[in-house]
Formats: C-alpha cells, structure tokens, sequence
C-alpha cells in the first residue's frame, strides 16, 4: 500500500529469497500513491502497479474495493499464478473477494499478518452521528469479510507471537499457521544525512534521539513531542529528529511550535537509510497506540543502541524481552516517557551487541526459509487442505 515501513521491505526480502529458491516470483503492487518506490522489488519476474484510491470507511469506498478486486481478479487470469501471497490483511480481503467473480481462477494462499488488526477495528470506530453510526456498519461488514478471508487461507503467517495471540479465538486452523520474525534488513543506500540532524548527531555536547515512523494517530506523535517537551525543561542539550511523512506531518509541526520545541525537533522526513540515524542516536523511541512487529526497534537494536517503546499490545515488548533491552513505558503517558527519555539522558550511553538473537530470530535467512516451508506444504496438499 505504500512505498516505506515494514511491510514492504518484508516482502521485497522475501520476493528475493524465493527467487534464489527456484521459485518464478511476480509482484503485485496495490498503491494509493503515485508510482515512485524505494522498493523496486528487481528480484520479481514481473512488477504490476495498481493505482487504488477510496476508503474503508465510506459506502464508496467498498464499491471501489469491489472494482479493485476485479482487477486483481483479471492480473490473477492472465498470470495463473500456482500459489499467492498477500501481505497485508486488507490485500488478503481485496484477494478473497476476487474469488466470487464469475469464472475466476482458484489459487491457494497465504496471508501475512503484519499488524494488530484488533485495536486497529476499535481505534476506527465511529459514535457521534447518523453518518458515523453508517461507517460503523460498513467498517463492521469489511471487518467480517476480513476475517473469513483470514479464515479461508491455506497458510497464515503471524509476524510475531503476541499477533497469533490476539487471533487466537478467530477458529483458525493451527496446522497451516507459521510464526515467523519479520526480517531486519540492511540499509542499502549510503545517502549523506540531512545537514541538521548530521550536525546534531555528531556533536558531542547534544544528546539526540529519533523516531522513524509515519505520522499517523497510530504512532501517537503527540504524547512524543508533549514527552519530550518535559523532558527538554531541565536538559537543554537534547534533541529530537523524526523521520518519516503522512498526512498528520502538519498537524504534529504545530504542536512542536505551540509546545515551543521546534528549534530542538527536526521533521527530517522520509529516508532510504534510517539505521544512518540510529547508530548515531542515544536510542530510537516509538509511542505507539498498536503495531505488529515494529521491525524500527529490531534495527535500532541491530544499528548499536537500545530503544524507548510503548507498551502495546503487540510488539515492543516481545522484542525487548527477545533482545534483552529496551525501556518499556505505558502507552499514552507522558509522564512516564519524559522519565524514560531523562533516565536515557542520565545514564552514559553504552553501544550494545545483540548479533547473535537478531541472526537467530531476524534474520532474512530463517524468514524465507520458513516461507518456503510452508508454501511446500500448502502446495502439496492442494488447495482445499
């Protein structure tokens, strides 16, 4: 669905992996943003870009997932394809729907569940007003049709165990599940660093953090910047970059400037090489309200420094106890974050080395092999297993 963040980098990882086990990969793109990747995915046999539009949450959103699924539906025809991957639950629901199309073509498939869909279905809940009480409905119908999508796959693959957890009560069959860490991926692009943040991080006299993700409600930005804002009031030496964009980017530039910290916060937007910033970093911090696996964290963990995380209910927890460090803090409680960021400050930093649990557990290796293990299985046991 979009150029950046995890589960792309997953799949472009994977789409490899499966192209040097023997396999012939295409690649389906379903994107609401123009035609420019980072991800190129050169490893594909075939790369097609559909350009979508629409909402969930809107009447007209569902007729225009409908006519994706059509698309889909005539992409899947002309490849016949022998097994399929989804990558998100909403491609996986775009997939499903495209079954019931008059002559379709009956391909077995796997579903990665990269998110907490979960606290993503209350989050999006609406209660105000007739025209809410509507997206409510119709959020409800996406939702069932979802699950039965979820349901209906020949294999699962959960991007954690915390994920599985949550999905445990939905009467999935055990057999065609695979827990499988999302992979952390090497920077490829030696990119020079933006000016500012290159400026901080390599000052010895400033103490800089970063957080890489989208600005969206999810990753709660505002309980961030309130956060660090306490924390600024009696440590003058400490700075802010965030990486990345979205559509609250704007929203969240005038809380800095209300909160009088945007000469100490950086919107450095999107880059084709954060780990740059990490390894310089005192640590990476995430304040979100839900994720699935935040592969940030891994690669903070991976680039040399540790990391400052809510307390979700998927995610950073699993991660810090895998990794053995990290501080968890309650989610939403910026009390308890400003108190993380100065103990951070206080404490002298030290480089950590967890090569060995990420190769172990995050390693692009392990993750398409057990791919390829269970595409073996739900293609030898055909598509009604």
């Amino acid at each position: 669905m979009n150029n950046i963040g995890g589960a792309p980098k997953v799949a472009n990882s994977l789409i490899s992996s499966q192209v040097k086990a023997g396999y012939e990969v295409s690649a389906v793109i379903l994107t609401d943003l123009d035609s420019r990747w980072i991800l190129s995915f050169k490893s594909a046999h075939r790369v097609i870009v559909m350009k979508i539009a629409g909402t969930l949450f809107y009447i007209g959103g569902a007729i225009h997932q409908i006519w994706v699924a059509i698309q889909l539906n005539k992409i899947i025809a002309e490849q016949k394809p022998d097994i399929i991957i989804c990558h998100t639950v909403f491609i996986t629901k775009l997939f499903y729907l495209s079954q019931f199309i008059l002559g379709s073509l009956s391909v077995p498939y796997i579903s990665y569940i990269h998110s907490d869909y979960i606290s993503e279905s209350q989050i999006e809940r609406q209660t105000d007003s007739i025209t809410g009480l509507i997206q409510n409905l119709s959020t409800s119908i996406s939702r069932w049709i979802d699950l039965r999508a979820i349901q209906q796959a020949n294999g699962l693959v959960f991007v954690c165990k915390a994920l599985y957890e949550r999905f445990s009560n939905f009467g999935l069959n055990p057999h065609r599940i695979v827990i499988s860490y999302n992979p952390a991926i090497d920077d490829t692009n030696n990119e020079p660093l933006n000016p500012t943040a290159n400026s901080w991080l390599n000052n010895s006299q400033l103490i800089t953090f970063v957080c890489a993700s989208r600005f969206h409600h999810q990753k709660d930005h505002k309980t961030l910047l309130k956060a660090f804002a306490k924390a600024s009031e009696n440590n003058l030496n400490i700075r802010l970059i965030l990486l990345g964009d979205g559509e609250l980017e704007t929203e969240i530039q005038v809380l800095a400037n209300s909160l009088a910290i945007n000469n100490i916060v950086l919107f450095a937007g999107s880059v084709p090489n954060p780990r740059a910033y990490f390894s310089l970093s005192r640590a990476v911090i995430l304040a979100s309200h839900f994720e699935g696996l935040p592969l940030v964290l891994v690669e903070a963990v991976a680039s040399g420094v540790t990391f400052i995380a809510s307390d979700c209910p998927v995610g950073p927890r699993e991660i810090s106890e895998i990794l053995k460090c990290g501080t968890i803090v309650p989610p939403s409680d910026v009390d308890a974050l400003a108190e993380a960021i100065i103990d951070h400050v206080k404490t002298p930093q030290q480089k950590i080395d967890r090569s060995e649990q990420i190769a172990q557990f995050f390693s692009e290796t392990s993750c398409g092999n057990q791919l390829e293990s269970l595409i073996q299985q739900v293609v030898s046991q055909g598509l009604f297993s």
